[in-house]
């Protein structure tokens, strides 16, 4: 097992500033023309921080042809553009979306195909040097302080992980937290493939998805997918709070009936009291929908064990934006009572990594923990916790 010994090292450099910088693959941006692949929320975002930082953006490349143009600063491209010729050789292209690992890879090389000579993943581009701010306060939540690291929160963050039940688990814990330290996010390794999300393949314990709640069931993706693998589920529970997204849920629970027994679809989210909550929600991403005092929606939030009584869960999947802790005080009694395998998201929230199995853990002693990441940067980052 990983020492905590390298753990406290890694406290260490971070109180004394003295972390080792990683070879960044594409180098100084601040003396080249950066490209950027992807004209959606994120491409907006990263546009306005590179501006800031006075790098140069010379235009998106989207294959979107109806955006409207005359929000951007700069033009926007169709990848096949005629006139991008000598920008294919001296330009720098950023793919500006949170794209799987097999989806980078699969657009990098249609843009090699197309005769571009320098295409980056956004993984693969170290954006700590101009901006430390940019991940925490436009794709995490940036609320935490990171001198608790050093205070209150030291004792926490070497006990969760000293819960860990594996070396693998251990390792993915430092590279999550060093990442963050740092806002280096080149520091990762290759995530497993998106698909296998919540199905903890590769953990030898047996799973049981028979009363399954689903916090979080955006469009269906999850219930989808596990149909896809042969999941056996008879009973669910789902929690979405967009109203668009559960429609959609909805059509594929009708066209899909012989493959439940009864399904139940909650038009609200979770948290730890049946509440109204301001809601924000962005056209462009609508997966990144979340509680937000500044909100331009307002959604009703209930608590599992006010709502489920009896439902007695096998299986509890979360994905909500970083609601997570509010959602798991929310079933407190139902975890304690029924002992559900759970299968939480600890990636929108640094805090969540080590916060999320110190409170399962609370609730029952006997849960083994793991950690598995499923796309780049460290999101779709879940931890495991299954009962002994």
């Amino acid at each position: 097992m990983t020492s905590v010994v390298v753990l406290e090292e890694i406290l260490e450099k971070f109180q004394n500033g003295t972390f080792e910088v990683t070879n960044d693959k594409i180098g100084c941006l601040k003396d080249k023309e950066i490209m950027l692949y992807g004209a959606g929320n994120i491409g907006k975002k990263l546009y306005k921080i590179f501006k800031d930082n006075e790098i140069q953006v010379i235009c998106f490349i989207d294959r979107n042809s109806n955006l409207d143009s005359s929000k951007y600063e700069v033009p926007i491209y169709h990848p096949d553009y005629r006139e991008f010729a000598d920008m294919k050789e001296t330009g720098y292209v950023i793919l500006s979306a949170l794209f799987s690992l097999n989806q980078s890879s699969e657009i990098k090389g249609k843009l090699f195909e197309l005769g571009f000579k320098h295409v980056f993943a956004l993984h693969e581009v170290n954006l700590s040097s101009i901006d430390d701010g940019f991940f925490y306060n436009n794709l995490l939540d940036g609320s935490y302080d990171k001198n608790d690291i050093l205070g209150k929160d030291r004792a926490k963050i070497i006990e969760a992980f000293s819960l860990l039940e594996t070396e693998q688990d251990q390792e993915f814990f430092l590279d999550f937290l060093q990442a963050h330290l740092t806002m280096d996010f080149t520091r990762f390794k290759d995530p497993e493939e998106i698909s296998l999300q919540y199905l903890a393949h590769d953990i030898p314990l047996s799973k049981n998805y028979g009363n399954f709640i689903d916090c979080g069931g955006y469009d269906g993706d999850t219930l989808r997918n596990f149909v896809s693998n042969g999941v056996e589920m008879n009973n669910i529970a789902v929690f979405e709070p967009q109203n668009e997204l559960c429609q959609k849920i909805s059509r594929y629970i009708q066209q899909n009936q012989d493959k439940f027994d009864s399904v139940v679809l909650f038009p609200c989210g979770v948290h730890s009291e049946m509440r109204k909550f301001k809601f924000s929600v962005s056209g462009d991403a609508p997966s990144s929908a979340k509680i937000d005092d500044q909100g331009n929606d307002i959604i009703q939030c209930v608590a599992i064990d006010e709502v489920l009584q009896g439902f007695k869960p096998t299986f509890i999947k979360m994905d909500i934006e970083g609601a997570e802790i509010e959602a798991l005080k929310g079933a407190k009694q139902t975890i304690i009572k029924y002992r559900p395998q759970l299968a939480i998201c600890v990636y929108h929230r640094l805090s969540d990594i080590w916060e999320v199995p110190l409170f399962i853990k609370s609730c029952y002693e006997g849960y083994k923990f793991y950690l598995r990441n499923y796309n780049v940067m460290g999101f779709e980052t879940v931890l495991y916790a299954f009962p002994e």
